[in-house]
């Protein structure tokens, strides 16, 4: 089963909390960071639109990082689809990070090898997949999320479902005709 990150933007304070979370869970080194932070902002003065975003390794189902490797030391674990690198194997060429539309991949100085996030799967310190990751534990709005990306997606339409009912006014029935067609099937599916 397939895991990963719900991130919503609309309630990210930019507080870091993800970031010293992340770092200090998987005792990342000064220097790489596996989740970080960022303010997108748009637009020209006055109209300049903003907004946060914590980015990690999104464990992308076709990997662009695993394909870059040219000596296969990162792989997509079958049981739960986690992007791992295995450092022995790296040779911290950096290709990783070139494909990475994320710049999940950082070299690490002090090993000379690529590392990024591991899920909270760093080996001695695993967390159990149905317990929040370090960033998520202690993000105080919510922001992100981590699980199935089967739940991800039923708690995403749910929280679509809620937003576009609330902007219509007791139009949610109307609204959701054809979710299935445009979204998917929902339940446990």
């Amino acid at each position: 089963m397939q895991h990963g990150f719900f991130f919503d933007h609309t309630m990210c304070v930019k507080c870091h909390a993800c970031e010293i979370a992340c770092k200090s869970w998987n005792e990342v080194e000064v220097g790489p960071r596996w989740r970080e932070v960022v303010k997108i902002t748009t637009g020209a003065f006055p109209d300049v639109t903003a907004m946060n975003v914590s980015i990690a390794c999104m464990h992308c189902g076709d990997a662009p990082c695993r394909n870059a490797c040219p000596v296969r030391a990162i792989s997509k674990r079958a049981e739960d689809g986690i992007v791992v690198v295995d450092a022995n194997a790296c040779i911290g060429c950096g290709f990783c990070a070139w494909a990475c539309p994320f710049n999940a991949p950082q070299l690490s100085a002090l090993a000379g090898k690529m590392e990024k996030c591991t899920f909270c799967q760093t080996p001695g310190k695993e967390r159990p997949l149905d317990i929040p990751r370090a960033c998520e534990e202690v993000c105080p709005t919510g922001a992100i999320k981590s699980g199935s990306m089967t739940d991800l997606a039923n708690q995403g339409r749910e929280r679509a479902a809620t937003r576009l009912a609330g902007a219509v006014g007791g139009g949610f029935p109307g609204l959701m005709l054809d979710a299935a067609a445009r979204y998917g099937a929902g339940g446990g599916d």
